[in-house]
């Protein structure tokens, strides 16, 4: 049996026994629940969760989702576990971004929108709300848990260090999922994608995320955050 372990972070009981329901629908696979319940606060960031949840997980494909995920039909974990045995060098997802062009899966967005595309597509970075992959991809890198020390990025972080390796990739896919929230992209969020611009400046001009970008250049990346603070005090 195709074994594919999920991982997920939890604060909201409820919204992630809406998620499991839905995981037990999936035909063709074994599912690995690695539920990381934070409603205690234990963990002060989703990179260390996750972090320990991938060293508790024993699946050859690996899932991390939010907890306000839903599977829309029976096949999404049985193609994300095919598609990882077949790329085993490819971190993938639902959502993410090439250069300026947000690409979206066939994943109901908050809004009730349905956008899709009909093949793989190589992105910049993922949506962290469900990124996938071999779990081999993950013997060199991790969840950047110094640069990400809140809950925004990571999963961008993630794909960075990907992209960093010649040996990796970063796609999105295909695939019926729906995400119930739209995300916070506040104030932490931008400290921390100001923070991943100064790790990556030799690397990339610009990183684009699924909710902004950023220069990494240091005069264009201050104007920006300059700019940013007189339009939305942030």
């Amino acid at each position: 049996m195709k074994k594919i372990s999920l991982i997920t972070v939890y604060n909201n009981k409820s919204l992630l026994d809406e998620m499991v329901n839905s995981a037990k629908k999936q035909v063709d696979v074994d599912i690995e629940y690695v539920l990381i319940d934070n409603r205690n606060k234990e963990y002060s960031s989703a990179s260390k969760a996750l972090n320990a949840g991938f060293k508790k997980s024993t699946g050859e494909v690996v899932v991390f989702l939010h907890q306000d995920i839903e599977f829309l039909n029976n096949n999404v974990l049985k193609n994300i576990y095919d598609f990882a045995i077949n790329n085993k060098n490819t971190i993938f997802g639902a959502a993410g971004v090439y250069d300026s062009k947000v690409i979206l899966s066939s994943m109901k967005n908050e809004y009730g929108r349905y956008d899709t595309i009909d093949a793989p597509e190589k992105a910049m970075t993922l949506d962290e709300c469900l990124i996938a992959c071999h779990r081999d991809c993950l013997n060199s890198i991790e969840f950047d848990e110094k640069i990400c020390d809140g809950w925004h990025l990571y999963g961008a972080d993630l794909c960075l260090q990907a992209l960093s390796d010649d040996s990796l990739s970063v796609m999105v896919v295909p695939m019926d999922v729906w995400h119930k929230s739209s995300g916070n992209a506040d104030k932490s969020f931008f400290i921390t994608l100001d923070k991943i611009a100064k790790a990556y400046k030799n690397k990339f001009e610009v990183i684009y995320t699924t909710n902004s970008y950023v220069y990494t250049n240091n005069i264009k990346r201050i104007l920006q955050k300059l700019y940013r603070k007189l339009k939305y005090n942030i």
